[in-house]
């Protein structure tokens, strides 16, 4: 018995914005397109809009998706184009392995000197958004105490210009079930400096002390958040950029004036 578009819709929908283990979405990624030509519209539809990067590989794979025009004659994506994609989102869980293939795209999107490349494939790109999910283990007043964490980053692009740019960035943090050690203002800063010294683009200190006073309680989790900017600079990682850019057909100068920072083949 085939199923209803609509319920389609849904089952695809609700699984696609659900936050996953890598290993679960490249699994549905490959299936899910397979199973009728409803399950692949459907799917084509919705990941079209909002792309979600489970590795390196499919990261990079990006860009020759758009200079190779599959857009037009796949036959998942025949009817949709770059155009049609709003956001980007990388989102890691740690929480029962430490081999997330997704780790690796999410570090090379934070140390991303600026997002260029996205916007000139995805002129319609709205944001990029990064996850991660894992369990930290510190030893206080006598317990082990063994946290869930959730961060959340959301890199506003709607604003950018075609030029590097200032970028508006928001950001969360989520702990549950948190101990008495979060009624400590010192042992919260020093919990919540260690962990954005690992957000995207962060090379300042963060106003840790306002984010803790402005901070809620809810559905069995402290929630910690707040906003800055990051100021776009010349320079690539992976090639990112620079593969991006040259799908979209843009020429050489452009590439070279805007990523060449002196280091621009950096493999990392």
């Amino acid at each position: 018995m085939e199923l209803p578009p609509e319920l389609v819709d849904i089952i695809i929908a609700q699984f696609w914005y659900s936050e996953l283990p890598s290993n679960d979405r490249i699994t549905f990624m490959t299936a899910c397109p397979l199973v009728n030509i409803t399950w692949r519209d459907v799917y084509a539809r919705v990941t079209s809009r909002d792309i979600h990067v489970p590795t390196v590989a499919y990261l990079l794979y990006l860009p020759f998706l758009v200079s190779w025009k599959p857009w037009s004659t796949s036959a998942v994506y025949g009817d949709f184009s770059p155009d049609s994609v709003r956001t980007i989102t990388c989102y890691v869980d740690l929480t029962s392995s430490k081999n997330d293939a997704a780790k690796d795209p999410y570090s090379a999107l934070c140390n991303l000197p600026n997002y260029l490349g996205f916007r000139r494939c995805f002129p319609n790109l709205e944001q990029i958004n990064l996850g991660i999910k894992f369990r930290a283990v510190w030893y206080w007043n006598g317990s082990f105490s063994r946290q869930l964490f959730q961060t959340r980053l959301s890199i506003n692009l709607r604003q950018a210009t075609s030029e590097l740019s200032l970028l508006p960035v928001e950001w969360s943090i989520a702990v549950h079930c948190p101990p008495k050690t979060y009624e400590d203002p010192p042992i919260i800063a020093h919990i919540l400096e260690g962990i954005t010294t690992d957000m995207v683009q962060l090379r300042h200190t963060l106003p840790i002390s306002a984010v803790i006073k402005e901070s809620t309680y809810h559905h069995g989790a402290r929630h910690f958040q707040n906003e800055f900017c990051i100021t776009e600079k010349r320079g690539d990682v992976r090639f990112i950029n620079y593969y991006l850019g040259a799908a979209a057909s843009r020429p050489w100068h452009w590439v070279r004036s805007v990523l060449y920072d002196g280091n621009f083949y950096d493999p990392t």
